[in-house]
């Protein structure tokens, strides 16, 4: 053999290895390592109650998604961390899941101020926040890896506004939690109200996890409001409130939000509940919406918070799901995935997201009211 066919067949040898080491690289075994998602939401306090639905609505979710073989062959794992409903502890909660756990994926906060405390975490790790229950109008420009598919106050407030103005109410007290969801949203209708000709009469705040509001409800007596407008971060202070309203001889017409539909806000109030008028989101009214309810009720009963927000939360998973099979762990993508996301047909509606990371598509406002314990449609 002469020094050119051993240099041709050194090439060939060379190329050869070449081709079938790139192929082992391009063909390796996926991954069958789990995803994680980490969780945050109020798991003890007085807002628990919407953790616990949030969190057995995820746990729903990743159990349909493992049992249909995973998102690629690779099941979900879920990291639950309690936010208490507050900025410290979700701030915490979301190091310990980025830092520690090195998950990329986080679903919440449950309270807008854990989502407000966990995003700055988030954004400064590329990794994804998705809230389903919080709608602080702050969290508009929270971050570019950001997401929620909740309403922003921003528009759902002025609409309660609205339809308090347009009952017949024009003096208006309005009782605030000193939280960042309760502030925010009780600027904006102190805001609309003023701007519909109304007056606000009263604008009182109470400490966070207040339980005696005395001093508050007589400055809202002297003042002579015919409607209040409370304003609580949970339905157990809610309750505690409404009921101190009446015990005090304040009778006058009382709104709210969905807070006052669950069962702790019921059970707290007693009958100072009934006549209470609070708006809800829409909630799980399409056929996929009654037959998720219908599982969720199978398998834990009766949602006990808002309805809305459940169905949220498991609208996220199934989402980011869809989100990792395209992307597979990498954040950047999965946020580009998630602003150019066509409508998604959920069980909470179809939508998707605007450019800020806010659901676009769903907005609207249902009025309920309480009697003898039971909220039915409230029809003016």
């Amino acid at each position: 053999m002469n020094k050119n066919n051993k240099i041709l067949i050194s090439l060939v040898v060379i190329i050869i290895v070449i081709i079938l080491g790139s192929l082992l690289i391009n063909n390796k075994p996926a991954s069958t390592e789990p995803i994680k998602f980490g969780f945050i939401a109020p798991l003890t306090g007085d807002a628990a109650i919407y953790g616990t639905d949030e969190r057995n609505a995820t746990a729903l979710a990743v159990q349909e998604i493992n049992n249909a073989g995973g998102v690629n062959g690779r099941k979900i794992e879920v990291l639950y961390e309690d936010g208490k409903c507050n900025g410290k502890d979700a701030a915490n909660s979301a190091q310990k899941l980025v830092n520690v756990d090195q998950v990329r994926v986080i679903i919440g906060g449950g309270c807008s101020s854990e989502t407000l405390a966990a995003a700055p975490v988030a954004e400064a790790n590329k990794v994804i926040l998705f809230s389903p229950f919080s709608s602080s109008p702050a969290i508009t420009d929270a971050g570019d890896y950001v997401f929620r598919n909740y309403p922003s106050d921003s528009e759902v407030v002025r609409q309660q506004a609205r339809l308090v103005i347009n009952y017949g109410y024009k003096k208006i007290a309005i009782i605030s939690e000193n939280s960042d969801y309760a502030i925010s949203s009780k600027t904006i209708f102190s805001d609309e109200v003023k701007k519909q000709g109304a007056q606000i009469v009263a604008d009182e705040i109470f400490a966070q996890g207040a339980r005696d509001f005395k001093t508050n409800i007589l400055k809202i007596k002297s003042a002579n409001p015919d409607a209040i407008f409370i304003n609580p971060q949970s339905g157990v202070t809610g309750g505690l409130l409404l009921k101190q309203l009446r015990e005090m001889g304040v009778n006058t017409q009382a709104f709210s939000y969905f807070v006052f539909g669950d069962k702790d806000a019921i059970k707290t109030a007693g009958s100072a509940i009934n006549g209470m008028i609070y708006f809800d989101t829409v909630g799980l009214i399409t056929a996929k919406g009654q037959a998720f309810n219908d599982k969720y009720i199978a398998q834990f009963g009766q949602i006990q918070s808002s309805a809305y927000g459940v169905g949220a939360q498991y609208d996220a998973v199934h989402i980011l799901a869809n989100a990792e099979a395209k992307c597979s762990d990498d954040t950047a993508c999965i946020k580009n995935y998630l602003y150019k996301m066509s409508p998604y047909d959920g069980v909470i509606g179809k939508y998707n997201f605007d450019s800020n990371g806010d659901i676009k598509g769903i907005s609207a406002l249902v009025p309920k009211i309480v009697k003898n314990g039971v909220a039915e449609l409230y029809i003016k």
